[in-house]
């Protein structure tokens, strides 16, 4: 991503620069005659430890960046979606859902099983899209206490449904890191490390809300 300030916060400049201010000093204190003889030496020395400083922090703070909006985007999915879901699949009794030409369909929840696809990069994710729109079809849940339609993509086969799911907000990081995906290559590379935050979020949240969710009717797989 192209260079910001707002990866380099006030405070970092100020410790990066403490070495620069503490070499001088000391040079001229006399502390470090031995080691640094002359005052160009003690400046040049502090500069390049400030300019090497400054590089860390920034290099770090875009990382922490990278990884909180994964991991931002992983949590907002995670619990909407396996929150929805969660509950409705717990349920005991029956789920309607509406499938074109608005037909009808009840599946008791030992009959639906739920595929979640988690994308390596950007070039899968968009592959693995395509594929669940080509293979399944958009149905609604049925149930009037939801305060919005919930709608899912899902396939009948042996009396049995499968949904197909996949995070589509992963989506929307383009346009949060627009430097990063301005070309295919350049996109699919940087896409597999961000994506990797994204996993590793998904994992631990999945192990976190272990007795919330019904874990046996959720599979999640790397696509």
């Amino acid at each position: 991503m192209s260079f910001s300030l707002k990866f380099l916060p006030i405070k970092d400049l100020i410790f990066s620069v403490v070495p620069t201010i503490g070499t001088y000093l000391s040079y001229l204190e006399g502390l470090s005659t031995s080691i640094l003889p002359n005052k160009f030496m003690a400046i040049t020395i502090g500069l390049l430890a400030s300019i090497l400083l400054a590089i860390v922090f920034y290099t770090e703070n875009v990382r922490t960046y990278k990884k909180s909006l994964a991991e931002i985007l992983a949590t907002g999915y995670f619990m909407n979606f396996t929150g929805k879901l969660g509950t409705l699949l717990k349920s005991k009794t029956p789920i309607s859902f509406i499938f074109p030409n608005n037909k009808k369909k009840s599946f008791n929840t030992d009959q639906i099983l739920v595929e979640i696809g988690i994308p390596k990069s950007l070039n899968s994710l968009i592959s693995f899209s395509e594929q669940v729109e080509s293979d399944s079809d958009i149905i609604y849940v049925d149930n009037s206490e939801l305060s919005e339609p919930f709608w899912l993509r899902g396939k009948v086969t042996d009396q049995k449904l499968t949904i197909f799911e996949f995070p589509r907000t992963l989506f929307s990081i383009p346009k949060y890191l627009k430097n990063d995906f301005n070309s295919d290559s350049k996109a699919e590379k940087k896409s597999k490390k961000i994506f990797a935050y994204f996993n590793d979020k998904i994992n631990k949240l999945r192990i976190e809300n272990s007795q919330q969710i019904p874990t046996k009717k959720l599979k999640f797989k790397m696509v």
